[in-house]
């Protein structure tokens, strides 16, 4: 079986995006009857995300499907009852992180350190704890080998991309009328796990500002964070 990979791609020229889509063909290797996807969690008693791990009993299948797979972590750095005190956290960080605060169902204020590809996690964990701030680990996988998780995992790629940029203190803005032309190039998708949350997704892309800066940039935020909150069992 073979799939397509879908990845967003800026130049930055005149701070204009240009994008391409970058189509690439790969062999799907066989997998077992394990889940396409996985959550991993690391979280100590004190946070909440509202998210529940997944167990794999099939480590064949979760090592076969290793290449195909894409992930992003959610670092968090508090969960409190008052959003002083959430505020009073984010000020520590924020010159150094595109950090925010999120408001839940319960009332209480969680702080979001970052949202960022596995990869660069680490890293923010070590500067987070230089700065002698707690914090938590949430990892959310998707199987590029479905085009639903495909498509949403070039989707949230890009707009972190954006995001991370518009949040640098040298860049003024970044307009998103380039991101919003791919998103419409992309191939529809009529089924799988994530299909409705993809619509959504898509939907809330294009009615996106025409620029992203550091007025907008917090509502955008708090947007991928309920994307990344639905990637669940």
């Amino acid at each position: 079986m073979k799939y397509t990979k879908y990845q967003y791609k800026k130049k930055n020229e005149g701070m204009k995006f240009f994008t391409s889509i970058l189509i690439t063909t790969a062999i799907a290797i066989t997998i077992g009857a394990a889940g396409a996807w996985s959550i991993i969690k690391f979280l100590p008693a004190s946070f909440n995300l509202d998210m529940e791990p997944i167990t794999n009993t099939s480590s064949e299948a979760e090592v076969s499907q290793s290449s195909n797979i894409k992930s992003f972590s959610l670092i968090q750095c508090g969960y409190f009852s008052k959003e002083e005190n959430a505020n009073q956290i984010l000020n520590k960080i924020k010159s150094d992180f595109n950090a925010f605060v999120v408001k839940d169902e319960a009332e209480k204020f969680k702080v979001i350190g970052a949202i960022t590809k596995e990869e660069g996690s680490s890293e923010i964990l070590d500067k987070l704890n230089g700065k002698n701030i707690e914090s938590a680990k949430f990892k959310v996988s998707l199987n590029e080998g479905n085009i639903d998780e495909n498509q949403l995992a070039a989707i949230i790629d890009g707009h972190l991309e954006i995001l991370n940029t518009a949040y640098k203190a040298e860049v003024k803005e970044v307009n998103t009328t380039d991101f919003k032309e791919w998103i419409n190039s992309l191939e529809e998708v009529r089924e799988g796990n994530y299909l409705e949350l993809l619509k959504e997704y898509k939907e809330h892309v294009k009615n996106m500002p025409e620029k992203i800066n550091k007025e907008n940039i917090n509502e955008e935020n708090v947007y991928i964070y309920t994307i990344i909150s639905k990637i669940k069992e």
